[in-house]
C-alpha cells in the first residue's frame, strides 16, 4: 500500500482560504473569522488570508486587531490600493484618523477611479477635522459616482461645517430624494435649516436625530406613551433631557409653555443640574436620571418641544432670552470659598474655561489650548478663576510661573456650585460649554469665544456672525447683548481656523474697557 501524501501546507491554506472567502460571502462572517484564524497557522505570511481577517475583525467591531494584521500588510504591498484602504478605514474606526490619511491618500493616488479610496480619504479627512480638504475628495467621489448617498450627506455636513447653509440644505434634500430613509442626511438638513432660521422646517427635520447615533447610550424604554402634539390638559408630561447639558440649560426654556397648555410638567434630567434646574421652578417635579420616576400620562423629549409646541417664530424660539435661570440662596450654596476669600475691590474677577467635552463632534475646532488665552491671564488688574472642569482642568499645571490662574473646579460638585461661582464673578469667559450656556441663563455677562469651523448652529445669525462690532463699546457690565438666545453673552469668532488671536483681542479690549468702568466706579 502506498502511503498517503501530505499536501503542502500553502496549498491547504489557499484551500482554506477560499473557503472562508465563501462563508463570509454567505453572511456567516464568525466561521470565516475562526477559518481564516486555522489558516494563519499553516501560513503566517498569507496575504490574502491576513488582508481578509482584517477586513473581517473590521466589520465586526474589532478595529485594532484590524490595525495588527493590515498595518505590515500594507508596508508589505505600498502600491496595493484595496489594502491601502482596509488600512486607512480600520484607523478611522480606532479613532485616528489624522494617521488614516496618509495609506487613504495613497490609496487614492495608486487608483484614481477608485471610489472606496476616494470616499475612505474624504471621510478620514472630514474625522480629522480638514473638512477644506474633505470637500474637494468628496467632490471627487461624487464625479465618478454621482448617486453616492454617503458621499454627499457628508457633503452638506461639511457644507454646514464651512457656514454655506443654502449648499448644505440642497445637497441634503438631493440625499433625501436619493434615499428618503437617510438620517443623518434628514440631520444635516435640519442643522442647515435652523441655521437659517427656516423654524418650522427645521424643527420637523430636528426629529431625525433619534434615528442616528447622536443619542447612542442615552435612549430608554418608557411605559407610557410618546407625545405627539395631542391635549395635555391635566396630563402629566414626563419631559427627558437628551445629548449635552448646555443643550438641557438651553432648551428649559420651553417648559413653562408645555405648562400653559395645562400640563403638569416632570423634567428628568442629569444629577449634576437637578438642583439648579429645580430651583428655577420652569417644571412641577425635577427627577435624575436613573431615580425612581413618578406616575406620568406621556413622555417626550425634552429637545422635541419646540416642534410639538410649535415654536415656529423668531419670539417663539428665543423666549426668554434673559436670565431664566438663578442661583440658590447663598445660605444653600454660597460662592466657593476660593473665590469669596480673594474680593479685592480693585480687580475685575473673571472665570475662564478653554475645552468643552472631548467628545464632541467639533470639539478640536471649538476647544483652544490654554496658552491661547496668555494674552488675557497677563491683563492687569483682573483675578483669574478656572471654571474648567475634566481632563483639561489639569492644563493649569503648564503656565509659566508668572501666570495666576485659581482653580475652583474641585469645589464644583454640580451645576448648582457652578451657577454660585458665576454670581460672584464679574464675567466668563468660555468657549462653546456648559458653563457658556449656564451663564447665558443666568443672564451673566459671557464671552463666548467661538471656532471659524463648525460654528454650532444655535450662535449662526445671534452675535456669531464674527463682526468686529463686538469691540463696540457696550452697555451694562461691558458685553453688548449679541446673542439671541442669550441676551447677556456676546459671541467672538475666529477669523481663520485654529486662530484664537482675534476672539483674545477683542476680549481684551472688552475686559480692558469693563475694568476701567469697575474702577471709575
Amino acid at each position: 500500500m502506498t502511503p498517503k501524501t501530505a499536501r503542502p501546507k500553502a496549498s491547504q491554506a489557499d484551500e482554506q482560504f477560499r473557503a472562508a472567502l465563501a462563508f463570509a460571502q454567505s453572511g456567516d462572517a464568525p466561521r470565516a473569522m475562526r477559518l481564516l484564524d486555522r489558516t494563519l497557522s499553516l501560513d503566517a505570511r498569507h496575504r490574502g488570508v491576513r488582508n481578509a481577517l482584517g477586513v473581517l475583525r473590521l466589520e465586526s467591531g474589532d478595529a485594532v486587531g484590524a490595525i495588527a494584521l493590515l498595518t505590515p500588510l500594507a508596508r508589505e504591498l505600498p502600491d496595493a490600493s484595496a489594502i491601502q484602504v482596509n488600512l486607512g478605514n480600520a484607523l478611522v474606526a480606532a479613532g485616528r484618523a489624522s494617521e488614516a490619511v496618509a495609506p487613504l491618500k495613497r490609496a487614492a493616488s495608486l487608483d484614481r477611479s477608485s471610489v472606496p479610496a476616494w470616499y475612505g480619504y474624504a471621510r478620514a479627512l472630514q474625522t480629522a477635522g480638514r473638512v477644506v480638504e474633505a470637500e474637494a475628495a468628496y467632490r471627487a467621489v461624487l464625479q465618478l459616482a454621482p448617486t453616492h448617498v454617503e458621499s454627499r450627506a457628508n457633503l452638506a455636513a461639511v457644507c454646514n461645517f464651512l457656514d454655506r447653509y443654502v449648499e448644505a440644505e440642497a445637497e441634503a434634500r438631493e440625499v433625501v430624494r436619493l434615499a428618503p430613509d437617510h438620517a443623518g442626511a434628514h440631520v444635516n438638513l435640519a442643522v442647515a435649516l435652523l441655521a437659517q432660521q427656516k423654524w418650522a422646517t427645521g424643527w420637523a427635520e430636528y426629529e431625525w436625530r433619534e434615528r442616528t447615533s447622536l443619542l447612542d447610550g442615552q435612549r430608554q424604554l418608557w411605559e407610557r406613551p410618546r407625545w405627539a402634539g395631542e391635549s395635555v390638559q391635566e396630563k402629566r408630561v414626563l419631559v427627558h433631557a437628551e445629548q449635552g447639558y448646555g443643550d438641557t440649560m438651553q432648551f428649559v426654556r420651553y417648559l413653562p409653555a408645555l405648562a400653559s397648555l395645562g400640563a403638569r410638567v416632570l423634567l428628568q434630567c442629569p444629577s449634576s443640574l437637578v438642583d439648579v434646574l429645580r430651583f428655577a421652578s420652569l417644571a412641577h417635579e425635577v427627577i435624575a436620571t436613573g431615580s425612581p420616576l413618578p406616575e406620568y400620562d406621556v413622555h417626550v423629549p425634552l429637545t422635541s418641544l419646540p416642534h410639538l409646541l410649535p415654536c415656529t417664530t423668531d419670539a417663539d424660539v428665543y423666549v426668554r432670552p434673559s436670565a431664566y435661570l438663578s442661583p440658590l440662596p447663598a445660605s444653600e450654596r454660597p460662592a466657593p470659598p476660593s473665590i469669596a476669600q480673594l474680593q479685592d475691590p480693585t480687580a475685575l474677577r473673571v472665570g475662564i474655561v478653554w475645552a468643552g467635552s472631548a467628545t464632541h463632534v467639533n470639539d478640536m475646532h471649538r476647544s483652544c489650548a490654554l496658552g491661547a488665552l496668555l494674552p488675557l491671564l497677563a491683563l492687569p488688574g483682573v483675578t483669574w478663576f478656572s471654571l474648567q472642569n475634566g481632563p483639561r482642568a489639569s492644563d493649569l499645571a503648564g503656565l509659566p510661573c508668572d501666570v495666576v490662574v485659581h482653580d475652583v473646579s474641585g469645589e464644583l460638585r454640580d451645576f448648582a456650585d457652578t451657577a454660585a461661582a458665576i454670581a460672584a464673578l464679574d464675567l466668563v469667559v468660555s468657549v462653546d460649554s456648559a458653563v457658556a450656556h449656564l451663564t447665558g441663563a443666568l443672564g451673566r455677562p459671557c464671552l463666548l469665544l467661538a471656532p471659524r469651523i463648525g460654528l454650532d448652529w444655535r450662535w449662526v445669525g445671534a452675535g456669531g456672525d464674527g463682526s468686529d462690532s463686538a469691540v463696540a463699546a457696550g452697555e451694562g457690565h461691558g458685553c453688548r447683548p449679541a446673542s439671541a438666545w442669550y441676551g447677556s453673552v456676546r459671541v467672538l469668532r475666529q477669523k481663520e481656523e485654529g486662530d484664537w488671536s482675534g476672539p483674545v483681542s477683542q476680549a481684551r479690549v472688552l475686559i480692558e474697557k469693563l475694568r476701567v468702568r469697575q474702577t471709575l466706579g
